[in-house]
């Protein structure tokens, strides 16, 4: 049925929709399936022999996805597949590969389809499939079709697997089949009869087991077991059933013989099957043992892991075998023929190995040491096989409970050097022999990583028992690291910033905590007294940080380093010294803080104030002596809590960073905390931020009105928005507010206004702007409406190169790879008009603008850095980078969005500057008034012209509705309209004015009046879906037009007793029709334009509920029709 209206696709057309799907999903498929079901379209064209085999392949592939991804096909269409299956198989002119995958993609359309089916007396398809996968693999060693067996035992274990016990009733088939197979097919027929053992002794589907060996039933025809239908099985234990559980051993037997015919995945799935079933049986785990303990001598990754997981399934029967297996993970890892992967897992397996065999067996920990001289790492190994075998050496030093451990191991004397030293100082040879690395290397890391395994390895985290304090302290490993660390930090103080990360991260661990302290305590010890004066004692300002902040270490010590420090800046300091003496002066002022904040005022005062006295009376920066003065005068006259709450506070002042700490040992702190203030002063020149449209009126004032003491109950200048019931809470907290609050004696003033009776037209333009209003949101209470300006940053390369990186010559400016960049750009911005929070914009990449004296680039210059168009030139906007400003305005009013900007250049200086600022104009608050959600987009036209006559009505001086209150959207506000009025006259031909209109206002425009008027702005083909009206037969025209004489001129009356009858002017100049235009102006007032267009004149009507904007549109309307 159907089949005779079904389509059926061309080879072309089945390529597409392929395509479609890979691209876009089931979705896209409407156009190519016109609502028939896939299935039947795809099997339309797999029957057909004119179509290509690669494309059925294909077709097979996509209703395989499209069943298991989007929607399998009910059970009822699963017969017409089974019968397109049966016909390729019994085809002899089919090629094998299309029945293999005809095969798999029919077993897993029917397994995706009835995997949630619980009635299977009812699922005869499944049956049917069934019943063919056991004709075919009821051929043992026939030659020809002998990979479609294979598949065909695959799709039969996926079966089994999906529906349990599905193969139960035939498992003495199965055997017999797996005996008689004699050619590499047999690993399939091996894990079919694997898994259904499986599934029939963990589930015991029947109380009644029949002889396994013996068949009761025929393989054909197939019926589905009674277990699958009720499902419901049996509760007993196999060695009860004597017969059946010897049966169920000789099967077992079988298959253990059978894993060295097995590929390494067909071994995984097969112990995974075995397993469980000699758990069940209760098997001897010895036999797994003599049957599996080669799979360790393999060079198969997978195999060694398939023994590991058997070893630690049964690691009673494995015993003794421990080191026998350890010793060959490590030859496996020694084995350099071998890819890096598979030793760095036999690593692993190693450490994971020790971990599960130690226990608190000594022993065994003896034994483990023994194998020390094999975990050192090779001058010839990789980075990575070095730190695990690092690794190693910090797990034999964690065995080690006291020194005494060493006295039984091999070649360890003794009267010679302790144990766990050796194990490290032997073992960071391999990375740390010839020359410290620079912080930031790979090599440096693992050294430190190792650093901290040792210094950690007698206090791990996985142990709650462990060492005490005192113990690990007093040891010689603990006394030798900390000796290392001082003697590496002191000679090469580029390792100071990992030394830092690492005592961070010794604090940061709540275990590890008076580790880390310690070390301070060491480093301020040992290390301090050691350092020389002059101006590389600045690389080590970070560990004083970390000195200062912690009050366990006592900064007499550090005080003194710093005055003599501050003696000698004094003394070196002359004319060429720049900003050193500066940068060193902040930094030891911001460690003096640091100290007041952590340190007891009693314990510091001595020290400290004769350090900022000596500050104060002789260091020649005048910026640090100022600071200094006003430090020794807080810590002179206030308290010491009170002092620790100010400093506290001022680090979380806008404008103060707060200091960072690393907490790994591969994120280093800056080398350049103290931007070039010089440098960053003039950046405005050369880093340039610009608006995409520039603004018609260049604004150089806002109209900013105060509430010269009114009253609280008296609105301002206008009203703003207004709680519809105010609590005492808020009318305290918001009381401040230019009019936002009405008070309590006014709302019961207002109750006790009688009530008014409206007329059917104003209770309409009521309804209108409530409506209107409602979808207005509240934005003290929700996120207000927001607008977006966009604008683009660029700078330019030449004067930037020559501040910051030194180089002015053009032949290297020349160069597309040699133009600087800015790198993770931050801008800010920041304004006094009431804008709201201004979100930050960031800025990943910018290359910066080529000289305008360059010479032409070329095609494979071009390439290098950015896109070529037809291999020409280059474009501008690759240079620039699109940034958008979201203001969320509280009024509608111009003004200035201030920038600044902080980002980092190529060699990593930061650079911090304020750049141009950018001017916002009225025509940026101009918005399309809110839709509501259940107009349909062709009833807009109607709803804003609707809208526009009833504010036009409101917005009148004399209106009725002046006392409504409209709620806001949310309910908790409500606005007032409180209308002016305005006019001007623009003479201008009405043509200019209309194109005006068009490029402009466009988005504004609701109406269009007169026919003359309608003709023209049609034929311009710019504004779209608004109302056409007729003068003639336009009923609003008495509401929102003014009435003027059809032949007399467009002026503006002085005295109201002039003549209309003078200044009769030709009838070529009449009347040609009216624009209505609509603007919203956030956060909730509107701005009403009627313009009276003839031929050389236009008269502008204008209305408002916000009469400060009208300051701006004067100005705006001469930009707009007179440039």
């Amino acid at each position: 049925m159907a089949g005779t209206s079904l389509k059926s696709l061309s080879p072309p057309e089945w390529e597409s929709l392929i395509d479609d799907y890979n691209l876009g999903g089931g979705a896209r498929l409407q156009r190519w399936t016109a609502d028939a079901p896939v299935l039947d379209l795809c099997l339309s064209s797999l029957l057909r022999k004119d179509f290509p085999l690669q494309l059925k392949l294909h077709i097979l592939t996509f209703l395989e996805h499209y069943t298991l991804e989007d929607s399998p096909p009910p059970s009822s269409s699963l017969s017409r597949l089974l019968d397109a299956l049966r016909s390729v198989i019994q085809s002899p002119n089919d090629p094998f590969s299309l029945k293999d995958q005809f095969l798999i993609s029919t077993t897993a359309v029917f397994i995706a389809s009835l995997l949630d089916n619980d009635d299977f007396s009812r699922c005869a398809p499944l049956s049917g499939l069934v019943e063919l996968l056991l004709t075919i693999i009821n051929r043992p060693n026939h030659g020809l079709d002998r990979q479609t067996r294979g598949i065909s035992c695959e799709c039969l274990r996926q079966l089994e697997l999906a529906f349990p016990c599905l193969l139960s009733e035939i498992t003495p088939h199965l055997w017999s089949l797996c005996q008689s197979e004699r050619t590499h097919v047999s690993q399939w027929y091996v894990l079919l009869l694997s898994t259904t053992i499986r599934n029939l002794v963990k589930l015991k589907p029947s109380d009644t087991i029949a002889s396994i060996s013996n068949a009761t039933i025929p393989l054909i025809p197939f019926n589905f077991p009674q277990f699958l239908i009720d499902g419901v099985g049996a509760d007993f234990v196999w060695k009860e059933k004597e017969i059946c559980y010897k049966e169920l051993r000789r099967v077992v037997a079988f298959l253990l013989e059978c894993p060295q015919y097995l590929t390494p995945y067909g071994l995984v799935e097969f112990i995974v099957a075995i397993i469980p079933v000699a758990e069940e049986l209760e098997l001897q785990a010895s036999l797994l043992r003599v049957q599996f303990s080669w799979l360790l001598y393999t060079f198969e990754p997978l195999l060694c892991h398939v023994f590991l997981g058997l070893y630690l399934k049964f690691l009673d029967s494995f015993e003794g075998q421990e080191f026998e297996v350890s010793s060959r993970l490590l030859l496996m890892s020694r084995e350099s023929q071998h890819h890096l992967v598979f030793r760095l897992l036999g690593l692993h397996w190693i450490l994971g190995f020790f971990a599960l065999i130690v226990g608190k067996d000594d022993t065994r920990k003896r034994s483990i040491l023994d194998m020390r001289l094999r975990f050192y790492p090779t001058i010839f190994d990789s980075l990575a096989m070095k730190a695990l075998k690092l690794d190693l050496l910090a797990y034999c030093s964690s065995l080690l409970v006291n020194p005494g451990d060493a006295s039984g191991v091999k070649n360890v004397e003794a009267d010679k050097e302790v144990y766990e030293v050796k194990l490290f100082k032997d073992g960071l040879v391999s990375v740390s022999a010839f020359k410290w690395l620079p912080p930031w290397s790979t090599e440096t890391a693992v050294a430190f990583r190792t650093f901290h395994k040792f210094l950690i390895g007698g206090s791990p985290h996985s142990d709650p028992a462990s060492s005490s304090v005192g113990t690990l302290i007093e040891s010689n490993i603990f006394y030798t690291l900390q000796k290392m660390l001082v003697d590496s930090t002191f000679e090469f103080k580029g390792l100071v910033p990992v030394t830092v990360a690492c005592i961070n991260r010794l604090l940061g661990c709540h275990k590890h905590l008076w580790l880390g302290e310690h070390l301070l305590e060491t480093l301020d010890k040992h290390l301090l007294p050691k350092l020389k004066i002059d101006y590389s004692l600045g690389s080590y300002f970070p560990i004083f940080e970390r000195i200062s902040e912690n009050d366990k270490v006592s900064p007499s010590g550090l005080l003194n380093l710093l005055m003599r420090f501050m003696v000698f800046l004094v003394k070196k300091h002359g004319p060429d010294t720049g900003l050193k003496s500066w940068s060193h002066g902040s930094k030891i002022l911001g460690i003096c803080r640091t100290m007041l904040i952590h340190h007891h005022g009693s314990s510091l005062f001595t020290g400290l104030s004769h350090l900022l006295e000596a500050t104060c009376l002789h260091f020649p920066d005048l910026e640090v002596r100022d600071n200094a003065r006003f430090y020794l005068r807080m810590l002179i006259c206030i308290p010491g809590k009170k002092l620790k709450h100010i400093l506290n506070t001022g680090e979380n002042l806008p404008g103060i960073s707060p200091s960072t700490h690393s907490g790994s040992f591969f994120s280093l702190q800056s080398l350049q905390s103290f931007p070039d203030l010089k440098r960053s002063g003039s950046i405005a020149s050369y880093i340039h931020i610009e608006r995409v449209m520039p603004l018609l009126v260049k604004q150089s004032w806002s109209l900013s009105l105060p509430n010269f003491g009114t009253s609280a109950d008296k609105p301002g200048f206008f009203e703003g928005i207004r709680d519809n019931e105010p609590t005492s809470e808020e009318r305290g907290s918001d009381s401040s507010m230019n009019d936002d609050i009405i008070s309590e004696n006014e709302i019961l003033h207002q109750q006790k206004v009688p009530l008014r009776v409206m007329d059917a037209k104003i209770s309409e333009v009521v309804r209108v702007l409530r409506r209107h209003f409602s979808f207005i949101p509240d934005y003290r209470h929700m996120p207000g409406l927001k607008i977006k300006i966009s604008c683009s940053l660029r700078f330019d390369s030449e004067p930037f190169s020559g501040i910051w990186e030194g180089n002015t010559s053009a032949n290297v400016l020349d160069e597309v790879d040699k133009l600087p960049a800015l790198y993770a750009t931050v801008l800010k911005f920041a304004s006094s008009a009431p804008y709201g929070a201004i979100s930050s914009f960031h800025v990943a990449f910018l290359l910066g603008s080529p000289p305008k004296n360059a010479k032409p680039l070329s095609q494979t210059d071009s390439l290098a850095i950015v896109p070529v168009e037809n291999g020409h030139h280059i474009e501008e906007d690759d240079f620039t980078a699109p940034v958008c400003i979201e203001l969320e305005p509280r009024e509608p009013m111009p003004g200035l969005v201030d920038v600044s900007i902080e980002t980092n250049t190529d060699n990593g200086q930061i650079i911090h500057g304020q750049l141009h600022s950018i001017s916002v104009g009225i025509e940026d608050m101009f918005l399309r008034a809110i839709l509501p959600d259940d107009i349909a987009e062709d009833d807009a036209p109607h709803y804003y012209v609707d809208l526009f006559n009833a504010l036009w009505e409101a917005c009148e001086t004399s209106s009725s509705t002046g006392r409504e209150t409209f709620v806001l959207k949310g309910g908790k506000g409500v606005a007032a309209i409180s209308g002016t009025r305005s006019v001007k006259l623009i003479e201008v031909p009405a043509t200019s004015l209309v194109q005006a209109v068009e490029r402009h206002l466009a988005p504004f425009v609701v109406c269009v009046i007169g026919e003359p008027l309608v003709d023209m702005v049609k034929a311009g083909g710019v504004i779209k879906d608004i109302m056409w009206k007729d003068s003639s037969s336009d009923s609003s025209l008495d509401v929102t037009c003014s009435p003027t004489t059809s032949g007399g001129p467009l002026y503006l009356k002085y005295f109201g007793d002039e003549d209309e009858g003078e200044g009769q002017i030709p009838t070529s100049r009449k009347n040609i029709g009216y624009f209505h235009i609509l603007i919203f102006l956030p956060p909730r007032f509107h701005l009403l334009f009627q313009m009276e267009l003839r031929d050389f004149s236009t008269l502008v009507r204008i209305r408002t509920d916000h009469w400060p904007c009208l300051a701006y549109v004067d100005d705006y309307l001469e930009a707009l029709f007179l440039d």
